[in-house]
């Protein structure tokens, strides 16, 4: 119980604080973008897509040195430390606005968010590990909900604590104290979870690490195990290509619609308290019903919930209503998707498992989403609200790519789904 208590806060801070910049980019393009710093939106965009395509890409490489050694304390409070690093880059503009030459500019910030995104390619795959192997081979699905809500409490409310920041001591400043909580933060989660480790000695960890590599040769040969983690790739790559793509430009889409920088900071983080209650929900329904059947459900609740978002966009509180009924279905994956794995791929591989789910189908397929969106906004001048319709169009297609998962899933071999 102590070493699963222990797993469940550190890992709940890490989340936390690595959430909490989740839609930080984001709200910094309305800034960026302002006379005083001068920067193109559209260039803005583009950054956000490489922040969001390293992160996806960088997490195959975390799940692989996870796998092949037994240090996953040390790489989670590493994913903090840059992430730290990526705030204080960011104000840097802020600081300087006036005497740095705009392709400076642009180069400091293009920095921030690939420090950003490798810093957000730690958490998912390394956290969802450790409960996992502290559980010793229970169903991690409830507490990975737990954990989740930990990640929305960290989305809703350092995003208020920037805007605050912000408002009160200006973008630079704001932005340099941060930076502050996420150095010491790095520190005591290394601190807490140092002692958490995969195997008692390092004999045994390469004993593991000599069945994984057999096991994913043994893989590669099961068309079940192979067409079920590529449906359910597809599946992740589509739904998170009309969710990354509406989480970057939603700050920007609401402080357009009611002119107020901190109205839009206080609409997103309202909305964003529901995946609060969501994940432990969510978690308990993946336990009960299936990782399948909860992805279903949420991608659905979120195509009924934004359409009437759109609708009322120009009532504040209606469109907040809607909104936070989006976010909670929408920002429920962590226990949907990495439980639903928990589920139904061996130990030897979860790490590689939650990496390909995670980074390549969850945060790669929002890099593409955030491309096209961007094309579509700025490129072409489709507008922002044509734009999101039109987006929405990959949600529906996962829905469709959703209800195939069932029957790859009944496909796998007995000792995987047992």
């Amino acid at each position: 119980m102590k070493t699963e208590l222990k797993a469940l806060s550190s890992t709940s801070l890490a989340h936390l604080s690595n959430d909490g910049v989740f839609l930080l980019f984001s709200s910094l393009i309305v800034y960026y973008s302002e006379p005083s710093l001068g920067l193109n939106i559209t260039i803005l965009g583009y950054f956000a897509t490489i922040y969001v395509f390293v992160s996806g890409i960088l997490s195959i490489p975390v799940g692989r040195w996870s796998d092949s050694g037994d240090r996953d304390p040390e790489l989670m409070s590493l994913g903090i430390l840059l992430l730290a690093i990526s705030l204080v880059t960011f104000s840097i503009p802020f600081l300087f606005s006036s005497s740095m030459a705009i392709l400076t500019k642009y180069l400091v910030v293009g920095l921030g968010a690939f420090i950003l995104g490798l810093g957000q390619a730690f958490y998912h795959p390394l956290g969802a590990d450790i409960l996992r192997y502290s559980l010793k081979g229970r169903d991690s699905s409830f507490l990975l909900g737990i954990n989740g809500s930990f990640g929305s409490i960290g989305r809703a409310v350092i995003l208020i604590i920037v805007g605050i920041m912000i408002v009160d001591y200006g973008a630079f400043r704001g932005l340099f104290y941060l930076s502050l909580y996420y150095f010491v933060v790095a520190i005591v989660i290394y601190i807490m979870s140092r002692n958490l480790r995969k195997s008692e000695t390092y004999r045994e960890k390469r004993m593991e690490a000599v069945i994984e590599r057999k096991e994913l040769v043994r893989m590669k040969s099961l068309p079940g195990v192979r067409g079920f983690l590529a449906i359910l790739t597809v599946t992740l790559f589509l739904r998170s290509a009309f969710q990354l793509a509406i989480s970057t430009y939603a700050f920007t889409y609401i402080d357009g619609i009611f002119k107020s920088s901190f109205l839009s900071f206080l609409f997103l983080a309202v909305a964003l308290v529901t995946p609060i209650v969501g994940q432990p929900i969510f978690g308990q329904l993946t336990r009960r019903k299936g990782g399948d059947f909860t992805l279903l459900f949420a991608g659905v609740l979120s195509l009924l919930a934004f359409l009437p978002f759109l609708y009322f966009s120009q009532n504040y509180v209606l469109s907040l209503i809607f909104f936070s009924i989006y976010a909670f279905g929408a920002f429920t994956g962590f226990p949907s998707i990495l439980g639903f794995l928990n589920q139904k791929i061996p130990k030897e591989v979860s790490t590689r498992a939650n990496t390909w789910a995670w980074g390549i189908g969850n945060t790669v397929g929002g890099a593409f989403g955030i491309l096209i969106f961007t094309t579509l906004f700025e490129t072409l001048k489709i507008s922002m609200e044509l734009s999101f319709i039109l987006m929405l169009s990959f949600l529906v297609l996962s829905i469709i790519t959703n209800i195939m998962i069932k029957p790859f899933a009944k496909k796998l071999p007995s000792q995987i789904t047992q």
